[in-house]
């Protein structure tokens, strides 16, 4: 068969890991097929035999959304190549493309969380076109009896309700998750006694990543647990400059002693963080997964983290969490007290799940 694989849109972020993880994979499935991948320039393009890879020029999200279709119907005419199986990594689909299956990988968690986002703040731009205009243009690029995949029952739910989409349309494909050598990670060196606490963030950190919990929560602490406070610390995985909104609100708050702006960790010093933190925390109300909170509990680390659905499937059989309304501040300080600071570690969660990636490669040879 021939098999398009489409990863155009791709820049940063999970979408790059999907891509990275079909590809290692992929030689194990290929068979006597051929792959097709149309990637954006920067993303690796790995040797594998029988895969040949064409770089489209990179445009915004949006303008290819609108018109990759006339361009890949433009390329394949140029190929002389019709493909059997059409992948696409980046959510939407290929109507314009004709005579041949379509399977989706969906990642964008975004339409299917409840909220409400101002376009006319600058952090929250972004939040708002693919709350409201993304799930509009993206459906409209779905052909017919499309099939797609997710990677937690949650969003196959709200895909269901959110777009419609028949239930026997969607397969579960859980994406690998790093094997953590717990016991040859060494504890990060803090530097004194206090009472630590890991929240990881990347970049400029939008609003539902819900630090501004954190911080309300801080302030219950320093107006009601004066010696508590004083023992506490927590540290963001971002810096102050990256991060200037909520570095504004922790200076407005005037928490900045207790909230702290790490900056970014390698990989390496942040399992090094969570061998030696006395808890993760998590109030994020929309993820695709939450990578940290599988990481945290493969230590055997306490975490506090937001009661939504994403999180309770991640960590539906770890013992060391505790569930917390995303904006009850005063639960939070209080959990952080009697919950984070209790020293304790719990049974690790088991990291010897098999990979789903051979049910996606099925999925292709089967559609």
């Amino acid at each position: 068969m021939n098999i398009f694989v489409i990863a155009t849109t791709l820049q940063a972020g999970g979408g790059i890991t999907i891509y990275k993880q079909f590809l290692s994979h992929l030689p194990k499935y290929i068979g006597h097929d051929k792959y097709w991948v149309f990637v954006n320039p920067i993303l690796p393009q790995v040797v594998i035999e029988g895969v040949e890879y064409i770089s489209f020029p990179l445009q915004s999200k949006l303008k290819r959304i609108l018109f990759e279709g006339k361009l890949l119907q433009s390329e394949i005419t140029k190929l002389g190549v019709n493909p059997d199986i059409l992948v696409s990594l980046q959510n939407n689909g290929y109507k314009e493309i004709k005579g041949c299956k379509q399977i989706v990988y969906y990642h964008q968690p975004m339409p299917l969380y409840p909220g409400v986002w101002n376009p006319f703040k600058s952090q929250e731009r972004s939040q708002f076109l693919y709350k409201y205009i993304f799930p509009h243009i993206v459906k409209r690029t779905w052909a017919k009896n499309i099939q797609f995949v997710v990677q937690i029952p949650f969003i196959k739910r709200r895909m269901v309700e959110f777009f419609g989409v028949p239930e026997q349309n969607i397969h579960l494909c859980f994406p690998d998750v790093e094997r953590i050598d717990v016991e040859n990670v060494k504890p990060y060196a803090f530097k004194n006694n206090k009472f630590h606490f890991l929240c990881v963030v990347v970049g400029d950190v939008p609003r539902y990543k819900n630090l501004l919990t954190l911080i309300r929560a801080a302030v219950i602490l320093k107006q009601n647990y004066k010696e508590t406070y004083k023992s506490v610390e927590i540290h963001l995985t971002t810096t102050a400059a990256d991060a200037c909104v909520w570095a504004a609100e922790v200076k407005k708050y005037g928490v900045e002693d207790i909230i702290q702006f790490d900056g970014k960790y390698k990989h390496d010093e942040l399992l090094e963080l969570y061998k030696n933190a006395d808890a993760l925390l998590f109030p994020s109300y929309i993820e695709t997964l939450g990578l940290p909170l599988l990481e945290a509990a493969a230590f055997g680390l306490p975490v506090l983290a937001a009661d939504v659905d994403y999180a309770h499937e991640v960590l539906k059989d770890y013992e060391g969490v505790r569930y917390i309304d995303v904006f009850d501040y005063e639960s939070w300080a209080k959990n952080i007290i009697e919950y984070g600071m209790n020293k304790k570690r719990y049974k690790s969660l088991p990291q010897n799940r098999e990979s789903d990636w051979g049910h996606f490669f099925e999925l292709i040879k089967t559609c």
